[in-house]
């Protein structure tokens, strides 16, 4: 991959650890405010909008896998690499949250120590993600032999994308969902996410080309669907009753293209010097923030608080700004040492 190719994916990473934050900080103020007044109106639309983040990371990771993997053999190797630098930060960070749950919040142990928190990332809110790459390195082998026979052409990878979302939907809905109950965990639920990376990762060169010629269209699409997918959530915070099926069409629509949009914006944004390198260095130091962050957010809101509601909103914006600095540095100054990969990954 071209170096040009690297920042892209670096800003497009930026872009989206950017909007995880936006998710958890907007997401104290929804919980918080009057669903009447406007400062509520505000954050819930960034919080819903900023929906595409975990999504774009799966993508942009099967982007990343099929660019640099397609063609690999040794597959001990990359699963090595794989366990070095993912499994190992897990397994620090899901010790760090429990001593934290334990010390802070007088969580007994028998709550801290389950298998659920131990292995499926329920130690803290955020670690979730991580469960889904690692089942998404570990299937990969067999997810690159799938694709083969579905790559034919865009149009047999667009009707796969819509097909393997369709069978997802149904099949946890019927069956999977009575014996577990959380979707997120499970990588087939970004299955779209997956193809589409692993389809621009293996045409990289000559999708930027395309897609570059129709990033006004996306724009729109983005806008059109991101108007749906935000006006039913609202519907769901205030306890109303939706079409489930709508909910996912317009979840799944919006998320996706926001995924693709971005990634092509960020073409556009490595022409502006100071934007594309502060996004590309968040980018970097993506895995150390999202792991981060909650630590650091948590912490802030037992210390930081106000009773003025006239100062809420600059609160949750202040708060959005200390935990963007407070985890950038933090990953960034890792970085430095050599048990970095230990703690957040390469």
């Amino acid at each position: 991959m071209t170096k040009s190719r690297i920042d892209e994916i670096d800003v497009l990473k930026g872009i989206s650890i950017i909007a995880v934050l936006t998710i958890h900080t907007t997401g104290i103020a929804v919980s918080d405010l009057d669903k009447s007044s406007l400062s509520y109106i505000i954050f819930a639309v960034l919080n819903r909008f900023s929906q595409f983040a975990v999504p774009a990371f799966i993508f942009a990771s099967s982007m990343l896998l099929m660019y640099n993997y397609r063609d690999e053999n040794d597959w001990k190797l990359f699963y090595k690499k794989r366990f070095k630098n993912v499994l190992l930060p897990y397994i620090v960070w899901t010790m760090i949250y429990g001593i934290y749950l334990y010390v802070v919040y007088n969580e007994p142990l028998k709550s801290i120590l389950t298998v659920e928190n131990l292995f499926f990332g329920g130690m803290f809110y955020h670690l979730y993600f991580i469960v889904i790459i690692v089942q998404l390195y570990l299937l990969f082998p067999i997810l690159l032999y799938i694709y083969r026979f579905i790559s034919q052409n865009i149009h047999t990878v667009v009707l796969s994308i819509v097909l393997f979302q369709i069978v997802d939907v149904l099949v946890y809905r019927y069956f999977i969902s009575k014996f577990f109950q959380n979707s997120s965990l499970l990588f087939i639920t970004y299955i779209s996410f997956i193809i589409a990376g692993m389809y621009i990762g293996e045409n990289i060169r000559e999708w930027g080309k395309y897609y570059h010629k129709k990033l006004l269209n996306s724009f729109f699409a983005v806008i059109v669907f991101g108007y749906l997918f935000i006006d039913i959530s609202l519907k769901v915070f205030a306890n109303k009753q939706i079409d489930s099926n709508l909910y996912n069409i317009y979840y799944y629509a919006f998320t996706l293209l926001a995924s693709l949009f971005f990634f092509a914006l960020s073409t556009k944004i490595l022409n502006y010097h100071a934007l594309s390198g502060l996004l590309a260095s968040t980018g970097k130091l993506s895995f150390g923030i999202y792991l981060s962050h909650p630590l650091f957010l948590d912490v802030l809101n037992h210390f930081l608080n106000t009773g003025n509601q006239y100062l809420y909103d600059i609160y949750i914006l202040f708060i959005f700004i200390m935990i963007y600095a407070i985890s950038y540095f933090f990953a960034k100054f890792l970085k430095k040492h050599k048990f970095a990969t230990v703690v957040i990954g390469k």
